[in-house]
C-alpha cells in the first residue's frame, strides 16, 4: 500500500492539526517476515541450485542422474552443493570460477508445487535468508509444510527442451520479480488447477522497532508517518524493514516511544494528496 505524495516543497515538513486523531507508539518487539499468496497448484517446474559463494565450482554429479534429498552434487570453494529434494538433474554447468548466485544445476522435481511472488519480502530481507513455508489446498488436507522452497529466477535451460515456466527472467534475462516455488510432498493428494494458499516465512527478527502497517505510507524500503509534534502532526520520512503483514520494522527516522498517527499520511480524512 502506498499513499499519494503531499503537495509540499518538503516531504518532511507537512503538518496537520491533531484534532481527535488516534495515535500509536513506536515500540520494540519481534516480527516474523512473511508473504502470503492465493495461487494454483501446478506441476513443479525446473528449479536451480545456485552458487552459495564466489569460487571454483566442480560438479560431482552428471546430467540425467536421479538424486536424493541431501545428496552432494558438487563443490564450490570447499562448500558442498546439495539438493533439497529428490529429482533428476536436467543440466549442469561446466567446472568454472563462478559468481555467487550463478546457476549450477537445474533439477526436475516429480511432484506438485505452487508459486509465490516474493519480490517485496526478498527485497527487504535479502536473498540469503532460509525460508520456511506451509500451504493449504482448498477443500483438501492441510495445512502442510512445503517439502522445500526453491528459486525459479535463475534456471538454466534444459538440453533437450525449454522448460522455464515460472522463471522471473525476461527474454534478455532482466529480472522483474522473484518467484519462489513451494514444492509439495509427494504423498499430498493434489491436482493441477486446484486453488491453494501458500505462506512463506523468514526467521524472526527480535528486538526491532515496529509500528502497525496502517500507520505507515510506503512499503519497499522507505515511507512516511505522521509524527506527533506537540499539538500537531508532522510528516516524517522513515526507513522501513521487513513486515509480517500486520506490523512493519522502522529502521531509521523514529525512536522507541515516539507517537504517530494510527492512520498513514494522506489517508486521513481532509489530508492533502
Amino acid at each position: 500500500m502506498t499513499a499519494c505524495s503531499p503537495q509540499s516543497s518538503s516531504a518532511d515538513t507537512t503538518s496537520t492539526a491533531s484534532g481527535a486523531t488516534s495515535t500509536v507508539e513506536v515500540r520494540k518487539g519481534g516480527i516474523t517476515p512473511l508473504v502470503s499468496s492465493s495461487t494454483s497448484v501446478q506441476l513443479a517446474s525446473l528449479f536451480a541450485l545456485t552458487a552459495p559463494v564466489k569460487g571454483w565450482f566442480h560438479a560431482t554429479a552428471d546430467q540425467g542422474t536421479y538424486v536424493h534429498a541431501g545428496d552432494q552434487l558438487g563443490v564450490i570453494d570447499n562448500q558442498s552443493v546439495t539438493t533439497p529434494v529428490d529429482g533428476v538433474i536436467e543440466s549442469v554447468t561446466q567446472d568454472n570460477d563462478v559468481a555467487e548466485h550463478y546457476p549450477l544445476f537445474s533439477i526436475r522435481y516429480g511432484g506438485m508445487s505452487a508459486e509465490v511472488d516474493a519480490t517485496a519480502m526478498l527485497t527487504i530481507i535479502g536473498s540469503d535468508q532460509r525460508l520456511a513455508g506451509r500451504f493449504q489446498i482448498t477443500d483438501a488436507q492441510g495445512p502442510t509444510d512445503c517439502a522445500a522452497i526453491v528459486d525459479d529466477g535463475a534456471v538454466m535451460p534444459a538440453s533437450s527442451e525449454q522448460d522455464t515456466a515460472g522463471s522471473s527472467a525476461g527474454p534478455q534475462g532482466a529480472e522483474s520479480t522473484r518467484t519462489l516455488q513451494c514444492l509439495f510432498p509427494k504423498d499430498v493428494q493434489a491436482r493441477p488447477g486446484q486453488n491453494a494458499v501458500v505462506v512463506l516465512t523468514a526467521p524472526t527478527i527480535e528486538d526491532a522497532l515496529i509500528l502497525p502497517v496502517t500507520a505507515v505510507a510506503g512499503r519497499l524500503g522507505s515511507g512516511q508517518v505522521s509524527k506527533r509534534d506537540g499539538d500537531s502532526f508532522t510528516t516524517v520520512n522513515v526507513k522501513l524493514g521487513a513486515s509480517d503483514g500486520t506490523s512493519i520494522i522502522i529502521l531509521d527516522g523514529l525512536k522507541e516511544g515516539d507517537t504517530v498517527a494510527s492512520t498513514a499520511p494522506n489517508l486521513a480524512p481532509g489530508a492533502q494528496s
